[in-house]
């Protein structure tokens, strides 16, 4: 995935929330602000004096005229992207590349579709739907991606923040499993050094053992780490998922 947009160095200031970060260009030495895509709390990156990247956008009805999309780790200097958007683009590359071999042989992808829970059910909408056209007697699996950002040890851990929206997609998987489809949460590092994901069951333990009874039920796990750089972001390999912390 090549990025559409440049990048200024700037050095972090203050995150007043979770949407805004007040950063000091490095070239000009100005005060900005920038929109921060990722609503995770971001505590081992976003630390006073860490290296950020922002973009300058003139998009009508912005409340600021920078987004975050880059930050340096202080301790590894290990460049992250913080966008929470890029996993599903980033999901369609690894299934071209054939880094996830048990969602392979799908011919047929949709995204943003609603699961088909029980009759009179509110469901959430999924990442995506994977078909066959070529073979009808294979069920459907559905996808929901997760951004990873935060790594320790070599250890991707989601989330880094409660998420119950990430809770109930997990149990919404687990229901149509329940009705003979197949369905994945694929974790998307967007950075290289983790060699395994896990639930970050300190943070958010109730989204851990929902994901833990999910896989009982049937739900299945994949992870990936990308390379990353100012321009563009790739998947490069696949890690194991594991479930206990």
């Amino acid at each position: 995935m090549d990025f559409d947009f440049d990048v200024v160095p700037a050095t972090f200031v203050e995150r007043p929330n979770r949407f805004l970060v007040r950063a000091q260009r490095v070239d000009t030495g100005e005060r900005v602000e920038a929109h921060c895509p990722n609503p995770g709390r971001m505590r081992e990156l976003l630390v006073p004096g860490a290296t950020l990247y922002l973009s300058l956008e003139t998009g009508p009805g912005r409340r600021t005229p920078y987004t975050l999309r880059f930050a340096v780790h202080p301790e590894s200097g290990q460049l992250v992207s913080l966008t929470t958007q890029l996993p599903n683009g980033l999901f369609r590359e690894a299934l071209e590349m054939g880094l996830l071999p048990p969602l392979s042989g799908y011919t047929e992808i949709a995204a943003e579709v609603p699961l088909p829970l029980q009759s009179g059910t509110v469901s959430s909408r999924i990442d995506f739907r994977l078909t066959s056209a070529q073979d009808p007697t294979r069920p459907p699996c559905w996808v929901e991606t997760k951004s990873v950002t935060l790594v320790e040890e070599g250890v991707g851990l989601f989330p880094d923040a409660p998420t119950e929206r990430g809770r109930r997609h997990v149990e919404e998987l687990a229901q149509v499993v329940e009705r003979g489809h197949r369905a994945a949460v694929v974790f998307v590092v967007q950075r290289p050094d983790a060699h395994r994901v896990r639930p970050h069951w300190e943070t958010d333990p109730r989204f851990a053992q929902t994901l833990v009874d999910a896989v009982q039920a049937g739900v299945e796990t994949y992870a990936f780490t990308c390379r990353v750089t100012l321009g563009w972001v790739r998947p490069e390999r696949a890690i194991p998922v594991g479930l206990t912390p």
